[in-house]
């Protein structure tokens, strides 16, 4: 498990901003912290992965980085071809988010009934009071003004 200050260090890696051996700076690390939360509450909204930013699953780790470094471009300004290799990279992270971390909806499947059936067991009725019944049983007898052919 990563800790989510592992994961301000690895965006700040990924944005270029933080070399290897070096400590994040306060704003920096406060700049990158304020989008993790919104990062993960976006993810889940998409359906992509159920993530929290306190305690990141192994291999959930580097894909979220990238994707946090995407929202990070603007505010450490980041554009160019660097912008556009972060973002590719993000897409594929988000990719491999929603195969590794499927979100599923605990609704219960809409259950779906015959056309001619409907709820409290009786069937529906005609305008004559007799049962409406399948296709094979309507009768064609009747013409659109009500009254019989002949």
């Amino acid at each position: 498990m990563k800790t989510r200050e592992d994961l301000i260090a690895r965006v700040l890696k990924n944005l270029g901003v933080l070399g290897a051996g070096q400590a994040p700076s306060d704003e920096d690390r406060a700049e990158v912290d304020d989008l993790i939360d919104p990062v993960c509450a976006k993810l889940l909204d998409d359906g992509v992965a159920k993530l929290n930013g306190d305690e990141i699953d192994d291999a959930a780790y580097l894909p979220l980085a990238r994707i946090v470094a995407e929202e990070a471009m603007t505010p450490f300004g980041i554009a160019g071809a660097k912008a556009q290799q972060i973002a590719a990279a993000a897409e594929q992270a988000r990719t491999d988010l929603k195969l590794a971390y499927r979100v599923y909806d605990a609704r219960p499947p809409m259950r779906l009934e015959q056309w001619w059936g409907r709820r409290g067991g009786s069937p529906p009725i005609n305008s004559r009071g007799r049962p409406i019944t399948p296709p094979e049983d309507i009768d064609l007898d009747v013409t659109v003004d009500g009254g019989r052919r002949g």
